[in-house]
Parts: C-alpha cells; sequence; structure tokens
C-alpha cells in the first residue's frame, strides 16, 4: 500500500500456531513482542482469504441483489452476489463467475470499485468490490447447498434503505456509499 498514514508493523513474531483449520477459515494464535515496550503481545487471527463482491447495475435503473441466509445472525439478510476468489484465478474472474452462479447475469462490463478490508481487528480477509454492467441473463449455478433469491431492488430504493440502515451488512454499506458517491 503506497499510503503515507500507514506503515508495517515492526513487531517481532515469537511464536504462531493454528488453533483451528476448517474448509473456509484457519484460526492461528500469535505471539508478538512491541519493540519499543518490550511487551508480549496476544492475537488470534482468522484467515479468511479474498473474496469478491458484485454491483450488478442493470439498464433500467435496479441493482440485482441476492437474499440469503446468513446463520451467525439468524436472518435472511439483502446482499450482493459474492464469493471466494478461487485457486488460479484473479478477482475479476472471481466476481464474474460468482455473479452468474448466484444471479444468473454475465456482465459485458466490469470494474474494480475499491477494495476492503472487513474485520482488520482480527482478520485478513480483503474484499475486493466490483461494479457490474450491460448485464445479459443466462442461467444460475448454485451450490448444492446455496438457498439464494434473487432480488431487484430499484437503486433509489437501495439508497432510501441506505438511509434508513435497513442495509445491515459492512460490505454492502460500503460498496452502496462508494457507488453513490462516485458511481461508475
Amino acid at each position: 500500500m503506497n499510503n503515507k498514514y500507514y506503515e508495517k508493523i515492526d513487531y517481532e513474531l515469537l511464536d504462531r500456531k493454528t488453533a483451528y483449520h476448517g474448509k473456509r477459515i484457519t484460526v492461528e494464535e500469535l505471539h508478538y513482542k512491541n519493540p519499543r515496550t518490550n511487551q508480549m503481545i496476544y492475537r488470534e487471527h482468522v484467515l479468511a482469504g479474498n473474496a469478491a463482491i458484485i454491483v450488478p447495475v442493470t439498464d433500467d435503473g435496479n441493482f440485482i441483489m441476492i437474499r440469503e441466509p446468513r446463520t451467525p445472525i439468524g436472518l435472511k439478510v439483502l446482499a450482493f452476489p459474492a464469493g471466494m476468489i478461487e485457486k488460479g484465478e484473479t478477482a475479476e474472474e472471481g466476481a464474474i463467475r460468482e455473479l452468474e452462479e448466484e444471479t444468473g447475469y454475465r456482465a459485458e462490463y466490469i470494474k474494480k470499485m475499491l477494495e476492503v478490508y472487513t474485520e482488520i481487528g482480527y482478520s485478513d480477509e480483503k474484499i475486493e468490490i466490483f461494479l457490474a454492467k450491460n448485464l445479459k441473463y443466462t442461467h444460475r449455478h448454485l451450490d448444492e447447498t446455496e438457498d439464494i433469491e434473487v432480488v431487484r431492488v430499484p437503486i433509489e430504493d437501495a439508497k432510501e434503505m441506505l438511509r434508513k440502515n435497513e442495509i445491515i451488512t459492512s460490505t454492502e454499506t460500503v460498496a452502496l456509499l462508494h457507488y453513490f458517491m462516485y458511481g461508475s
């Protein structure tokens, strides 16, 4: 990152061990030493990999969104199509794949809007957010465990939902704020 407000951490890594390794995440326990204070620091990191989120915009002024059960919070939430970037593919390729898998739409135009780290206090997950336009319907390719409903949301409705705090997920909030501030 080329930003004068960020700098690399100079903590000394003393030890690292894997506490849990699952299908999607790995949890590590780490001990660091702060060289300025000699203080020992314990951290738990969730290694979640990278993902892509797609903001699909139709020619007639709608977002293509999905409603999907999210078991950690016990709700079906409104979100943009998203998924993990698979080994060997770029974030853009992952975005294109996930859009078609989850919604059935293929984008003739795709552009990276921004990237964010969702939970830097404990996770390395990086999300790359893409804008998709000139959508053509093909067909969906849901994974066997996916329970996804495709929802067309008028852009003005999404703006109002954002204002009323009815969009409750951080990545959708960031994506929508970026879209409304900077457009395409």
